[in-house]
């Protein structure tokens, strides 16, 4: 029986080849983006899971509280380790991070061989007691117990020594301190919340010396067992740590919290300021999951129309087979037999469309998937569930249909004249459309904040800026370097500060003269050279720029005799009450820096557009100076680069030239956004593709239907335009009912999404009649053809039998 199922089942599918083709195209098509998007969303949620102790993994955060603000960071003091272990018995063990990279990149030096190297960690020596990365040579407990011990990976080993053994090697490290190699550790796998490419040992810090509560730059992560008592934990953590501050800093207004965030949420779910590597959003996962389930009941939506459109071609087949005394549970069987077979061979086809794409997928995703990954849990179980899921959801209804025929109603062709399954039919177009003109209005809406993220004016120049990386030396003979710089005639100008205006974290505390008591304001600020607001372009409001008098007093080499001048900003004026009149010559103190405000700056943005404009404040201090910035010319760009990479080894002999844009520092802020633009516009496209294939399949049906009622309509005198029209409008009625539907809908759920922008575009009207348009246009395309066919046949061949 089940073999004589197969065969009618497959001759079926031969004898239909366009409607099996359609059926089986639109289903691996859905399939092969279900697939990717279970690929994309299950290595995003194995972040940090390959840790033996991944469960007990946590990294301790800080919320950092002032004047009803707040800050959460995961930035921890030295002491903070140290203290946990001493205090918390349930707490096994831990380790302190500290990326030295993210300040300025590391000069590493080999024999005569120099790199600047962006990915230099110092651990304690526990931290393969915590983590699971794979030391392929050295000792895991002693690899990091001394000062001045390096932990290269396997590719820093292959970049710096070739195929020479790198254990006792010697490298230079920012040609001050020289680093023994004491361990190769396997290159860490990609989905690791952090990368290095050195690990040196904490000790070797000068901040190692000491425990001090005072200075949070370090990453603390701690193992601990019993996640039920993690809030206790927390409370406790935070009352120890206020018990270290004492009394004096309670007193002063701030206050700190600890929470522990475990280590397998990070990627996803951070909502810490700044990470130490840009992390993913559970948004987008949630996003990308119902873009799956969605396109994938499009193309379910495609079986079930076509299978139910075809139900009156095969309702004398069903009929014969009735009075020849099959059973309603045996033709259900055979109907999803071929439910069964389409969705195995739409399987078969997209897992071959899935190999096929996806090295274009990895390149815009970042991600890393073979076709291997298909196989791995739970992706092969979830796919064996779906062709289940499939297979009952596109087959089920026509089945059970098709199954349902009265014998005696079928074989007089009642079923052709019955409503139910046009009006189904209906139903399902509109569903399909509707999903389709969801995705393209979100597309849309995405599309428009990103422009509006890289158009809008930031009120800095961000265009032609070269961003170099410095070190003390450098600095040093800075004003050296400026005027080699500066007498290319391609150079504008150059300056120096701690941070890029792209992206300032610097966190400062600030009292301006008449603000109440000891009271202050929690405030951003970057240290800068005297040129940096005239070379970013920036607009002074009030008061005046920094002056060569400026640097002079505020670089004396008594700290207590120094003056300072500082710049601020508009946001900083509102939130003490002033005038940008008012502010200016009153006296000011940032973290113990005495000094003047000089001048108010223009608000600028100085962080993602889903950041508010904080607060900020300019000081010059060359102590702190990170990055060298270099307004250039924008014709012949190569040759530009060239000039000042000869004068960058002339003058800086002991560091490579290496070089951002900062525009691009800056669109670095949004590769989560861009990364969910791009998807969302591939598998939005892919959904209207599948929704025009199965609406193509459809009106073919239709037509073939109605093609004696269009033959005698052209003997009455029809024309071909009006012939397109009877034949369009039911699904145009369709298609603007799917849109009436969806586009509150949409309306309100790409509402959400810009939500979480403080900086946006409003939605607005364009997107939404857009999206009717490119709707209603692609349908149309798709019903003209079969309609302009149906329209220009011969009449006599359509009612040659009548």
């Amino acid at each position: 029986m089940l073999k004589n199922y197969f065969k009618i089942a497959v001759r079926n599918l031969i004898r239909k080849s366009g409607y099996s083709l359609i059926n089986i195209s639109g289903l691996a098509v859905g399939l092969s983006c279900c697939l990717l998007l279970a690929l994309y969303i299950t290595d995003e949620r194995s972040y940090d899971r390959f840790h033996q102790q991944a469960k007990d993994i946590y990294r301790v955060n800080t919320t950092y509280e002032y004047g009803g603000s707040s800050a959460k960071m995961y930035n921890t003091p030295t002491a903070l380790l140290p203290g946990i272990l001493r205090e918390f018995s349930e707490v096994k063990t831990g380790v302190r991070l500290f990326d030295v990279s993210i300040f300025s990149p590391v000069v590493v030096q080999y024999g005569h061989e120099k790199y600047q190297e962006k990915k230099f960690l110092y651990a304690d020596s526990s931290f393969f007691d915590v983590f699971s990365f794979k030391l392929i040579k050295g000792n895991p407990s002693t690899a990091l117990a001394q000062p001045n011990a390096l932990v290269v990976t396997e590719s820093a080993a292959k970049k710096y020594f070739g195929d020479a053994d790198p254990m006792g090697k010697i490298l230079k490290i920012n040609s001050t301190q020289d680093f023994q190699v004491t361990g190769v550790v396997e290159d860490q796998p990609h989905n690791s919340h952090f990368h290095f490419d050195f690990l040196a040992s904490f000790s070797s810090l000068s901040a190692a010396g000491s425990e001090t509560w005072y200075s949070a730059n370090y990453a603390t992560y701690i193992v601990f067992e019993n996640a039920a008592n993690r809030q206790k934990l927390e409370e406790e953590i935070s009352a120890f740590v206020a018990g270290q501050l004492g009394e004096e800093f309670a007193s002063s207004g701030y206050s700190f919290s600890y929470d522990l965030m475990p280590i397998t949420d990070i990627h996803l779910y951070s909502d810490v300021q700044a990470e130490m590597e840009p992390q993913g959003s559970i948004k987008n996962i949630y996003i990308f999951t119902v873009i799956g389930i969605l396109i994938l009941l499009i193309a379910c939506i495609n079986y079930m129309n076509l299978a139910t459109a075809r139900s009156a071609d095969r309702a004398r087949e069903v009929g014969m087979r009735k009075v020849m005394g099959a059973f309603k549970k045996q033709l259900f069987y055979q109907f999803m037999g071929e439910s069964v077979i389409i969705t195995l061979l739409a399987t078969a086809i997209s897992i071959a469309l899935v190999g096929a794409v996806l090295g274009p997928f990895n390149t815009f995703t970042g991600k890393a998937l073979t076709v291997g990954h298909l196989l791995s849990y739970p992706i092969l179980p979830g796919l064996l569930l779906i062709i289940i899921v499939v297979s009952l959801l596109a087959g089920a209804y026509p089945a059970l249909s098709l199954a349902s025929f009265q014998p005696g109603d079928v074989l007089k062709g009642s079923f052709k004249r019955s409503s139910k399954g046009n009006f189904l039919r209906k139903i399902l177009v509109v569903v399909q459309f509707s999903i389709s003109i969801f995705l393209i209005i979100g597309t849309l809406v995405i599309y428009k904040q990103l422009n509006f993220m890289r158009d809008k004016k930031l009120g800095y120049d961000k265009e032609n800026m070269l961003v170099i990386s410095t070190d003390k030396e450098v600095n040093k003979n800075f004003d050296r370097i400026k005027q080699q710089l500066e007498l290319r005639p391609d150079v504008v100008g150059v300056s120096i500060a701690s941070e890029n205006p792209a992206n300032i974290n610097g966190g400062y505390s600030i009292h301006v003269e008449g603000m109440e008591g000891e009271k202050t304001l929690s405030v951003n600020a970057v240290t800068v050279d005297k040129d940096f607001v005239s070379n970013l372009g920036m607009e002074l409001l009030e008061g005046k720029a920094f002056t060569e008098a400026d640097v002079e007093r505020s670089t004396r080499e008594d700290f207590n005799t120094r003056e300072y001048s500082f710049l601020v900003n508009e946001e900083l004026v509102k939130q003490i009450l002033l005038t940008p009149g008012d502010i200016v010559g009153r006296r000011a103190m940032l973290n113990g820096r005495q000094g003047v405000v000089a001048g108010v700056l223009k608000d600028f943005h100085f962080s993602s557009l889903k950041n508010k404009i904080n607060p900020l404040v300019l000081f010059i201090e060359p102590a702190q100076y990170n990055e060298i910035l270099v307004k250039v010319m924008p014709a012949d760009m190569e040759q530009t680069l060239a000039g000042v990479a000869a004068v960058w080894a002339e003058q800086v002999p002991h560091r490579p030239f290496d070089y951002r844009f900062l525009d691009q520092e800056y669109q670095k802020l949004y590769d989560n956004e861009l990364r969910l633009g791009d998807i969302f516009t591939m598998f939005a496209s892919l959904a209207i593709i599948i929704a025009c294939l199965g609406l193509f399949g459809l009106v073919a049906f239709t037509v073939e239907q109605r093609t004696k009622e269009i033959g005698i309509r052209k003997v009455l005198g029809a024309t071909i335009a009006s012939l397109f029209l009877l034949v369009s409008r039911d699904f145009t009625k369709l298609v603007i009912i799917a849109f009436l539907i969806t586009a509150p809908l949409a309306y309100y759920g790409m509402s959400q999404w810009l939500a979480d922008f403080e900086y946006k575009v409003t939605i607005g009207i364009f997107p939404i009649l857009l999206a009717i348009a490119v709707a209603l246009l692609l349908s149309l395309i798709t019903i003209s053809y079969q309609s302009v066919k149906a329209a220009m046949m011969n009449p006599v061949d359509t009612l040659r039998n009548e």
